[in-house]
């Protein structure tokens, strides 16, 4: 691996900050540790982001690239140590000969289909509106793009903790009404509880963060940094960290200077274990299907 100065990595992420382009990756190694992950920059201009709901599914990407997605997601999420569980199972199915544009001419999305009953394990699914929302010229916009199938697990009679299945399997049942049905078990990870530590300022250039979690034998690893939108409840993926090998990283000053901090009430850090595999039906066409463990951490701009 070619190691970057620091100096060099600052001047490849301003880059692809400033950048209309598609993100691209880059290695970053520290200077003082064997840890290593890639970098990629999911919105280069947050003034024009679409709003992926990633904090709650683990998926960045604003334009779905299969026709269908199922997902199952375990979250927590964390805020002045306190943690509120919860979870979800979704299934959309995406018509891809139908596209959304925005006013802009910029590809957001692409219309959603309705048709048949979802059920994962024995419970059936609500089907419930599909909306995209996505920044233009600085305002938020929504558009109605159809329908989603969506399960929520409810919370046990423990506080703040859901029955999200972790660590087991889910058998997805899709019915055609009549005809045969498609049938898939989905492997879910081990819970993940991650830990956060805010060291150093803005102002002395010396701003880093820890994040660290529990292991498990399996299981990707992938963070990301976003930005609560000062003034509102939307939170925008601005930099994934990906290619993780251990169970700990060390996020400095180097990288988080370039994150607009005057646009932000906070800053989400989610830590997502994860599996996903791909699959094609006949019917459904290609599906992506991912099932993860959310750990969402919420830290409060620093000002200074």
């Amino acid at each position: 691996m070619k190691r970057l100065k620091i100096y060099g990595l600052i001047f490849l992420v301003l880059a692809l900050l400033i950048s209309c382009e598609d993100p691209l990756p880059v290695e970053l190694v520290q200077e003082t540790s064997s840890q290593e992950y890639d970098v990629d920059v999911i919105t280069p201009q947050p003034d024009a982001a679409v709003f992926t709901g990633y904090d709650s599914t683990g998926i960045t990407s604003p334009v779905p690239v299969n026709r269908s997605v199922i997902s199952l997601s375990g979250i927590k999420n964390t805020y002045k140590n306190i943690t509120v569980s919860k979870g979800y199972a979704q299934a959309i199915f995406y018509d891809t000969t139908k596209p959304v544009f925005s006013r802009n001419n910029v590809l957001i999305g692409f219309k959603t289909l309705e048709f048949g009953r979802v059920k994962f394990d024995n419970d059936t699914a609500r089907v419930v509106p599909h909306r995209l929302f996505y920044r233009e010229n600085g305002v938020i916009k929504d558009t109605l793009l159809g329908v989603k199938h969506i399960l929520v697990y409810r919370k046990r009679i423990l506080p703040f903790r859901s029955n999200f299945p972790y660590d087991s399997s889910v058998k997805f049942h899709f019915d055609f009404f009549g005809q045969k049905p498609f049938l898939q078990t989905i492997k879910t990870p081990v819970e993940i509880t991650a830990k956060l530590k805010l060291e150093g300022s803005r102002k002395n250039n010396d701003l880093r963060v820890e994040l660290s979690w529990n292991k498990a034998p399996k299981g990707d690893i992938i963070v990301i940094i976003g930005g609560l939108l000062e003034g509102r409840n939307e939170i925008i993926p601005l930099i994934r960290l990906k290619s993780i090998k251990t169970d700990k990283i060390i996020i400095r000053n180097s990288l988080l200077q370039k994150i607009p901090f005057n646009k932000f009430d906070a800053l989400i850090f989610t830590v997502v274990r994860h599996f996903s595999q791909s699959v094609s039906t006949i019917r459904l066409g290609d599906i992506f299907i991912s099932s993860q463990s959310i750990h969402n951490i919420r830290v409060d701009t620093p000002k200074n």
